[in-house]
């Protein structure tokens, strides 16, 4: 094992940060997305509501493999050049909106709607009367939830080994390739899963901890 580390130990420790990369880049671009989602998820018009909701049954009833396969193979038929780094960021990304829209759209709910109204009567622009005001009260109800999902993607991008992505899986596989050494390569692989989603825990702890004023009474 220790000569296992001393040799190949550089290139499993690249793929941890690859992943690290993939997954915060992607899941900032996803909750980004999701949040902007959310509104149109929960509008009472039809039309509106219908699409959106059809993009995130379509993504969250799917499994993110099949999904990162479509973007590669989207990609090979319109013949464009695209780092795979890039596309696993898009994949991840796709996959975070859709679950996040319904984070973020049960958050809204748990809002009272007098805090819109007053919000309304201070006379601030949307964006400026939801980063202000609203948001600061959903966050309580919406970081659990998140902390679930970005560990989740954390796990799920495993799969993007499958689409040659060099995140920590595609690494391991490279280097049982090499060492032929399958259960301690495993055993070191998963052992950095577990402490990635272990520090991503302990990280939403402390923030929890920092928000329980805004808890609600």
């Amino acid at each position: 094992m220790i000569e296992l580390l001393h040799n190949h130990g550089g290139d499993i420790l690249r793929g941890l940060f690859n992943t690290i990369a993939i997954v915060a880049i992607g899941f900032a671009a996803g909750a980004i997305a999701g949040t902007a989602l959310a509104f149109p998820l929960g509008a009472k018009r039809a039309a509106v509501r219908l699409p959106v909701r059809c993009y995130v049954e379509a993504i969250r009833n799917t499994p993110f493999l099949i999904q990162a396969m479509l973007i590669f193979a989207t990609v090979g038929v319109f013949r464009l050049r695209i780092d795979p780094q890039l596309a696993g960021v898009l994949a991840v990304a796709i996959y975070t909106s859709a679950y996040m829209a319904e984070i973020i759209r049960g958050a809204l709910k748990s809002v009272p709607e007098g805090q819109w109204d007053a919000a309304a009567a201070l006379g601030l622009r949307s964006l400026r009367r939801f980063r202000l005001i609203i948001l600061p009260q959903l966050l309580p109800f919406a970081l659990p939830a998140c902390v679930n999902l970005v560990g989740t993607v954390a796990k799920e991008s495993a799969f993007l080994s499958a689409v040659s992505v060099p995140e920590l899986t595609f690494a391991g596989q490279v280097v049982i390739a090499q060492t032929f050494k399958v259960f301690e390569v495993w055993a070191i692989i998963g052992g950095l899963y577990l402490a990635l989603v272990l520090v991503i825990l302990a990280i939403a702890r402390r923030l929890e901890s920092r928000m329980a004023w805004l808890q609600p009474a």
